[in-house]
């Protein structure tokens, strides 16, 4: 985890979940168990470990939201935004991104890929249709498919990444929002502390 400073472009149409002091939004997360669940204790114990999870993982973000696409329909979406160190220092952060697309491509995760050269930095884009429960716990013909697009935005000296992953359910509609999600990983920008300066004039 990196306290490194940034700043993301949120689109329209998402609520952002509050990461801080879960213990500060016991109410809202009750509201929302109480009506997902009988056993809201529980629910709300698992949220929070999420939450926790989440945070402890780089995660500056986390938003679900409903936009309405061309035919009418909203598309339900959950919205996430991470900052980490990027592995080997500083150095050039196409190097970063390559070396990204090695080890997701040797342990299978890389899914459709592209580096892409934006006009403000490149992007390495992943797009994939995978499952909402993890591998060990095999597969079910009934588990539902997530559509997932990640983009990955590495900053100028190579030492920090911003993750912007969405993800719905609705694994055939979700490629509608390819250009959101490329609209906001370039309008990420790193940003460094403030230095005292000297004036000299």
């Amino acid at each position: 985890m990196t306290d490194q400073p940034i700043s993301v472009a949120i689109p329209d149409g998402y609520s952002a979940i509050p990461l801080g002091d879960v213990a500060a939004h016991t109410d809202l997360i009750h509201t929302i168990g109480a009506g997902a669940r009988p056993d809201s204790a529980s629910f709300v114990s698992a949220i929070a470990t999420l939450l926790e999870s989440l945070v402890a993982n780089g995660t500056r973000y986390c938003g679900v939201g409903a936009h309405l696409l061309p035919d009418g329909d909203p598309l339900y979406s959950c919205l996430t935004i991470t900052v980490t160190d990027a592995v080997g220092g500083p150095r050039n952060p196409r190097l970063v991104l390559a070396d990204l697309v090695q080890s997701r491509s040797a342990d299978d995760t890389l899914g459709l890929s592209a580096l892409v050269e934006t006009d403000t930095h490149p992007v390495l884009f992943t797009e994939k249709v995978g499952s909402v429960l993890p591998p060990q716990c095999g597969e079910n013909p009934a588990t539902p498919a997530v559509y997932q697009l990640q983009a990955v935005v590495p900053s100028d000296d190579g030492n920090s990444l911003v993750a912007i992953e969405f993800s719905t359910p609705d694994a055939d509609r979700g490629i509608a929002c390819r250009k959101m999600i490329a609209d906001m990983a370039r309008s990420v920008v790193f940003r460094f502390p403030a230095t005292s300066t000297l004036d000299l004039s």
